[in-house]
Formats: C-alpha cells, structure tokens, sequence
C-alpha cells in the first residue's frame, strides 16, 4: 500500500481488501504500471491470475509402477448422450422419454410368482384378489386418517393405491414415506373396487446377491470432483501438493505409484453466471482462462496417468442433464471427456460416474437424507435404479432415451456436488463422493453445509483397498 501511495496511485476500500489477501511482488508491479489514478477491486481482479505451479521433481529412486502398464479403458458409448442429442423439446419428446424409461425400468421389476401381474386397465378384473403392479407415482398425499394415498399410472391407465397407517403396517408404511413423486415401483396388494390395498413396495434395486470385482494388476484410481478453479475459495496450494504427491514426493510413495487413471465428476471451474453476483466470489473472470488452469493442472501430472473427465452444473455445456462433454475449444489437455452421466470400464471395472446435481431435490425429498452423508443419496439411486427420479426437481433434457437410467449395476459409483466425501459399499457396488478443491463457500456458511476439501479417495483396483488422503496437511 505504501509503495503505490508514493507514487500516487489511490485504492479504492475493497481493493485495498482484495490486495492484503493477493498481494505479491508481481501483482504490485503490474498496478504500478496501470495507468489511473484511482484503481478499483476490478481493476486489480483483471490483473490477478492465480498461476498453477510448475511441479519440478529431482532424480530420485521413485519408480512409479503404474508407468509399466498400458491403460485398459472401454467406453459405453451406447449411455453417453455425447454427439447424440435429437430432442426439440416438444410433447412427443417429453411422451417418448417417459416411455422410455418406464419401459427400461419397469422391465427389472418383472419377475414370476404366485401373485398375479395385473396392468391398472384390467383391475376390475381382480377384485378382491391379490395383484402385483408396476407402476408410475404421480401423487402422493396423506389422508385424514393418517394413511398414504398414491395416485399410479401405467401405459392402460390410472388408478389409486391406499397405505394403511395401522400398527401391523410400520414395515410397508416406512417404505412409503420414502416412496417419490415420478418414482417406479411394483407394489402388491388386494384389489377393492376404488382402489388397491397395498401390502408390499419394491423399487428395481441392485441385484442382492454379487460379488465386489477386482482389477487383475496392481495399479490405482484417483476420484475427483469439484474442482472450482477460478473461484476465489480454490484451493490450488492444496492440489498442488497432490500433483506433487503424484510426482513422488511426500509420504506414501508406493500408493503414489501405483495411481494409473484419475476421474473428474464435474464442476471442473466455477463457471461464469451460475448463480447471482457469482462475479463477486471470482478471482478469474474469463471462462476460457479457468479452463487454462485445468489445462495446467493436467501438464503437471505424470504423463502415464489417463484422465477421465466430465461436466457438472458449473461447467460450460448445457444445464440440463444428461449434458454432453466439455469440448476441445475448452479443455485442451490430453484427457477424455465423457458426458454427465457416463459409464466406463477401468481394468474391467464398471464405473458409473455423475456429477450429482440431482442431489439436492433428492436430499429435500428423502426422509433422514443430508448433505451430510451424500453416500446414502447415492444408495437411492442404486434402488431406483435412476440418476433423476424427480421430475422438475433440476433440469431435465427429454431425450428420447432416458440417459439417467442406470442399466447395468456399476462396480463403482462416483459422484460429487455436495462438496462432502463420502462412502459406503452397497450390494457389490463401492459409492464414492469425492469431495472438493474448494473452500467453503458464503452460501455454504448460510446454509449450515461444511464441506470437506481436499480429501483425496484413491482405489487400489487389485486389492480393493479405498483410500482417502489428506492433502491439507
């Protein structure tokens, strides 16, 4: 501040704030040169660009031994609406959607037994018989008497199922709190002329029964999310002490080594307009140069590592889901891009990776779901065996394939979005979230979420070991 008022350059109050938390050598030089008398926070943010370090590493013993092994990735194209997008967004879009995806789903949910399989056109049929339906929930509200009525459609028709609140009905009541509007379930009961009584609710779900897959070589996978270059909460000290981790300094070498393929779910920069007066909380303004820094990032990490990357809701493609992937005019380091969602095998590993944006109406829907434990989110949508059960709770593109379908069970299931790592195993499936690279956000502060950044989850694929690493140490 001194040196710039001796020359008689004047700050206004908030570049004067900007400058105690960014000031370097560089940057006041640049001001020096800025011809105006009067230099404003604007003024000094256009001029201030957070650099990634360049990572020089010293000849070592380091050996990494994932560099011995030739990548081993396929891509399920076929899931990827990347290239694909047909929709107009009109009515036979939004029809053909619909239809899409109660007929994919509701093929999970057939199987024999002794109850009959009824469509709702024919149950005048079955009065006061025992019926098993598979069927769309369009409302769902509860009664005076405290019972749960759903309002169900199929492709013959519509009709009304009832959820007794009585005491030897906790079980199926339970399940029925947790039922959502737009949902697909098979429900079972008896047939009364207005409506069903039901007595069991089953969503698609995971197959019980299958056992965790394991990679064949000893090599690792790193999962990041949320990224957030260019906000002013990046943390880019942070990475720079993974890459330099991944570089074979630090603790831990031989898992460092061992790291083959790195996934990016999304939110790779903080994006330009996402919410109001995003402006305020930038410390680059131009997309492109957010971008750059991802590029960065990418040049510094070994050049045997294979990344995977795909877009969240604060990156430069559509908002609404699926979204295609990031293009070459944005990122231009040497990666690929997938779309959001996308689905992928590493050394024989079926991945299924989401950014989450769905997430939030989810979280307000549930019963018991939080920010806090984004890994029981994920659960849900292993049941439904869908990405964006809710419709209208973000936004949705009516493809005519419904690209959020989970087809295939995944080996591993990743995601991020909520800023909070989190875990779990779940009928053969390792759920990760991956957390951040971002601080906590105002917004976050105002809505009581603390996220946890810089917690680094990496997979040894041969062992099935699930680490997470600490990065602010």
């Amino acid at each position: 501040m001194n040196i710039l008022a001796e020359k008689g350059i004047r700050l206004t109050i908030d570049a004067e704030d900007f400058l105690r938390d960014h000031s370097s050598e560089e940057l006041i030089q640049k001001i020096l040169l800025f011809d105006k008398p009067l230099v404003s926070k604007e003024d000094i943010e256009a001029l201030y660009k957070p650099k990634q370090s360049k990572v020089e590493v010293s000849p070592t013993s380091y050996i990494p031994l994932a560099k011995e092994y030739s990548s081993n990735i396929k891509f399920n194209h076929s899931l990827d609406v990347t290239g694909k997008s047909r929709t107009k967004g009109e009515v036979d879009n939004f029809i053909s959607h619909f239809r899409n995806r109660f007929e994919r789903i509701s093929k999970m949910l057939r199987r024999s037994n002794s109850v009959v399989s009824a469509e709702l056109a024919d149950l005048k049929r079955h009065l006061n018989e025992k019926v098993r339906v598979v069927v769309f929930i369009s409302d769902k509200r509860e009664t005076k008497k405290g019972n749960l009525l759903f309002d169900v459609e199929d492709f013959s028709g519509s009709f009304k199922i009832v959820i007794s609140s009585s005491k030897n009905n906790e079980k199926i009541m339970e399940k029925a709190k947790n039922v959502l509007i737009d949902d697909i379930v098979a429900i079972t009961g008896k047939v009364l002329e207005p409506y069903i009584i039901a007595e069991d609710i089953e969503w698609p779900d995971l197959p019980v029964v299958r056992e965790r897959k394991r990679a064949e070589i000893d090599v690792a996978t790193v999962y990041l999310s949320d990224l957030h270059f260019g906000s002013r909460y990046f943390l880019g000290k942070y990475l720079d002490s993974f890459t330099e981790w991944l570089n074979g300094k630090g603790e831990m070498k031989e898992l460092a080594g061992k790291v083959k393929y790195l996934c990016v779910a999304g939110d790779v920069v903080d994006g330009i307009g996402i919410y109001p007066n995003q402006e305020k909380e930038l410390v680059v303004h131009n997309v492109y140069d957010q971008y750059k820094m991802f590029d960065d990032f990418i040049e510094n990490l070994p050049d045997y590592i294979e990344v995977i990357v795909g877009p969240g809701n604060h990156d430069a493609v559509r908002r609404g889901e699926p979204q295609p992937a990031l293009g070459t005019d944005l990122v231009s380091a040497d990666v690929t891009r997938v779309g959001n969602p996308s689905s992928f095998s590493i050394e024989g590993m079926k991945h299924l990776m989401y950014h989450g944006t769905s997430m939030d109406s989810m979280i307000a829907n549930i019963p018991q779901a939080s920010y806090m434990h984004p890994e029981k989110v994920m659960v849900e949508y292993l049941k439904r065996r869908h990405l964006s059960p809710i419709y209208g709770g973000n936004l949705i593109v009516p493809e005519n394939i419904d690209y959020m379908v989970i087809e295939e069970p995944p080996d591993i299931f990743h995601s991020g979005h909520v800023h909070k790592n989190g875990y779990t195993q779940y009928r053969g499936t390792l759920v990760i979230n991956s957390g951040t690279f971002q601080d906590r956000t105002d917004f976050q502060i105002k809505q009581g979420h603390v996220p946890t950044p810089a917690l680094v989850p990496i997979l040894e694929m041969k062992a099935g070991r699930l680490h997470t690493l600490d990065f602010k140490q």
